[in-house]
């Protein structure tokens, strides 16, 4: 490996680093994809760019993200953005400029209604942290995007929890028809 080449490898890292620290992504996982950087560097530049401490804790599992039927339908936005801006097959690999595009083209299409922090509303993933959980779980296989041959759109599906693999889409449109709750 060449000087140069090395040198353009760290400056991808670093730029890399900065994108994820910029969108608020947990310093634990960004040290999980930059190796160059200490952990102490990596919550330098985080407190740099926020003027706050990083997030501290246990990243959320996909099991912990929704909360209501409602909550799925944004899930399924977000990896359908993710899915068509992937180059790769995203149940295999994660592609990281694609996660980024589809978190910055969902903060776009609900400006106003991103939580970073608890309370958190129905709009799901509620910041960085959990459009990565979502992404990561599509590549093991404990979450997945299916399409409904019945309203033709996709819909996610979390194997380990409460919530039944079908489309949440027609089941809350089953549910109105009928007048009862869909999350009941």
């Amino acid at each position: 490996m060449t000087l140069l080449s090395a040198y353009q490898s760290g400056l991808k890292e670093h730029n890399l680093a900065y994108e994820l620290l910029k969108r608020k992504l947990r310093t634990s996982i960004v040290r999980q994809i930059i190796r160059i950087l200490r952990p102490k560097d990596l919550r330098y530049i985080y407190y740099s760019l926020h003027k706050e401490r990083p997030i501290s804790g246990v990243i959320p599992s996909v099991e912990a993200i929704p909360h209501t039927r409602e909550s799925f339908l944004y899930m399924a936005l977000f990896a359908s953005i993710y899915r068509s801006a992937s180059r790769i097959d995203i149940k295999t690999d994660m592609d990281i400029n694609a996660i980024v595009f589809a978190w910055d083209y969902f903060c776009k299409t609900f400006p106003g209604h991103i939580r970073e922090r608890r309370p958190y509303g129905r709009i799901r993933p509620a910041n960085f942290d959990e459009a990565w959980v979502i992404a990561h779980a599509i590549k093991i296989g404990s979450a997945d995007l299916q399409y409904c041959s019945g309203c033709r759109r996709n819909f996610f599906i979390i194997y380990c929890t409460n919530y039944p693999p079908v489309c949440q889409i027609c089941v809350m449109r089953n549910a109105s028809s009928k007048g009862t709750p869909a999350d009941s």
